[in-house]
């Protein structure tokens, strides 16, 4: 792990990550959008976007929601989730050949470092209950309260998504 730096994004960087993350998910239209409102949100300065890069490489990612105005769109009841002492967590990935060896939880440390030396006391997140393994990780980063329960409906389609929080 010597070769490995965590740090917030610039916008180049970040728009280096959102092209990877197009490139790979070619002919799903969806991360096109998605990426327009990274951007939109990172220009908003409403979020902050921590990068782990690998000899150069951006290898995982882990965005911060800072701010109501880029939560509002993504998430139909924010409340209880984001306030000028609680960030939201969002877009935790890790490119596939580096999962599983410590590079996340190292960013993740730095993220959650980050976040309180700019006065934030408490950190939120979601998922979906059939996300196991990532209800697991997030137990043991240290998310065990319980905030609430939304379902989300998106056309024909229902998403429940389980929030978490933590104090920092």
């Amino acid at each position: 792990m010597d070769n490995f730096i965590c740090k917030a994004a610039n916008r180049k960087e970040l728009l280096k990550r959102w092209d990877y993350l197009v490139e790979i998910h070619s002919g799903n239209n969806k991360w096109i959008e998605f990426k327009e409102n990274a951007l939109k949100h990172f220009d908003e300065n409403s979020t902050i976007s921590y990068l782990g890069f690998l000899n150069n490489e951006i290898i995982c990612e882990i965005t911060a929601y800072i701010k109501n105005s880029a939560f509002i769109g993504d998430i139909s009841e924010p409340s209880g989730l984001l306030s000028d002492s609680m960030a939201y967590l969002a877009a935790f990935r890790t490119n596939k050949e580096y999962e599983g060896k410590g590079y996340f939880s190292k960013l993740y440390r730095f993220v959650e470092s980050d976040l309180k030396e700019r006065g934030y006391t408490e950190l939120s997140l979601g998922v979906g209950p059939e996300a196991v393994r990532n209800i697991e990780i997030y137990f043991h980063l240290g998310f065990r309260e319980y905030i609430k329960t939304l379902i989300e409906q998106e056309q024909d389609q229902e998403d429940v998504i389980l929030f978490y929080k933590k104090k920092i």
